[in-house]
């Protein structure tokens, strides 16, 4: 059987030629009018747990032209928000042509979007900060390489160049523990190839090891509060994987699907946790993010209005800011790229920026 790639970028380019024919429908009750205005209730009960409807932040992108992702336009893919040693909100355009801008910074104080970095060969699905050297990293989504950066854009610089133990695979989200030693995530594989994998490497991005194999495309990569564990989006199969670690985290010692969901034509896409050990799950294709404790319970369901005739489908990830129950979405469609924002559960951490400090 043919193996079946990048089911991201089927996303998205379904996105796109739905939202021209204008058949995209509603996900939920409420919609979200075209200046961005947010018409319906802040939230309702449901049977398992509550409704939680976004609101439009801002819009910082507008619908890219062709790209690798995209080839023939018509939609955006935002990824990767963190925050920055600056206070300010970083996030990358997976979908932006070359030559347009890849790495995007947003003063959420005045809404103000600065170009950071672009390039006219990338494609990248994540940013983090390391707390080893306060430097941005990212990954490219089909090449398999690693970049860093500083902040203000300069010393743009490969850090790992694919293929990473002997294959080049969909480098996708990171996450970095307290010393600076970095996991990403390899969302390549289906349901009918399972070749995605968990890797880790130093903080000096060297050392390369393979923590977890055999996925249904690894996407989203989140420590626990402690650091003891990792949750993992499987990106094809709608399951939220716990792997607890070693002390040293370089091994996984317990393996177990916490959570699963109904994907419908979305996928398990970016992850984050707060500081009561709170998994927010965002669905891609889909519109909303799921909220679940550390035993599995849903506590939530947070819906992103859609403006309509077109679509805003792509709720890709997230960042709660640390110290604050604010939570910034990077989300995409036939309208362009918005940034969201909701109130979290609890208080954002370390972990809920990427593992930066």
């Amino acid at each position: 059987m043919a193996r079946i790639r990048n089911r991201k970028k089927f996303l998205a380019l379904g996105i796109a030629a739905v939202a021209a024919l204008g058949l995209v429908g509603t996900v939920s009750a409420t919609a979200a009018s075209a200046d961005g205005n947010t018409q319906g209730s802040d939230s309702q009960g449901t049977a398992d747990g509550r409704v939680i409807l976004a609101q439009p932040f801002a819009k910082v992108v507008g619908v890219d032209g062709p790209s690798t992702i995209t080839p023939a336009g018509g939609s955006t893919l935002l990824e990767g928000p963190s925050f920055g040693p600056n206070g300010q909100l970083y996030f990358v355009d997976l979908s932006a042509a070359a030559g347009e801008p890849k790495v995007l910074e947003l003063n959420v104080q005045t809404k103000k979007v600065t170009p950071v970095h672009t390039d006219s060969t990338s494609s990248l699905a994540s940013l983090t900060f390391s707390p080893a050297d306060g430097k941005a990293y990212m990954t490219d989504l089909f090449n398999g390489d690693i970049y860093s950066m500083n902040p203000d854009g300069s010393d743009f610089k490969t850090a790992v160049a694919g293929p990473i133990l002997g294959r080049t695979g969909e480098i996708d989200d990171i996450s970095f523990d307290p010393q600076g030693n970095f996991y990403v995530s390899d969302t390549a594989g289906s349901l009918f190839n399972k070749v995605g994998r968990v890797i880790r490497f130093d903080k000096n991005l060297q050392n390369p090891t393979v923590l977890a194999d055999g996925l249904a495309g690894a996407n989203g990569i989140a420590f626990s509060p402690d650091f003891s564990s990792l949750w993992i989006g499987e990106f094809n199969a709608g399951n939220e994987l716990h792997l607890s670690l070693s002390a040293d985290r370089t091994s996984v010692t317990a393996a177990a699907v916490g959570m699963q969901a109904n994907i419908g034509a979305g996928g398990f896409d970016s992850n984050t946790i707060d500081a009561g050990g709170n998994v927010y799950q965002c669905l891609a294709g889909d519109g909303k993010i799921l909220v679940w404790n550390s035993v599995g319970d849903l506590l939530a369901t947070v819906r992103i209005p859609q403006n309509l005739p077109q679509s805003e489908l792509l709720s890709t990830n997230l960042a709660i800011k640390p110290g604050t129950t604010t939570a910034y979405v990077t989300v995409g469609g036939g309208n362009g790229g918005y940034i969201y924002t909701f109130q979290a559960l609890a208080k954002g951490i370390a972990q809920s920026n990427g593992g930066t400090a």
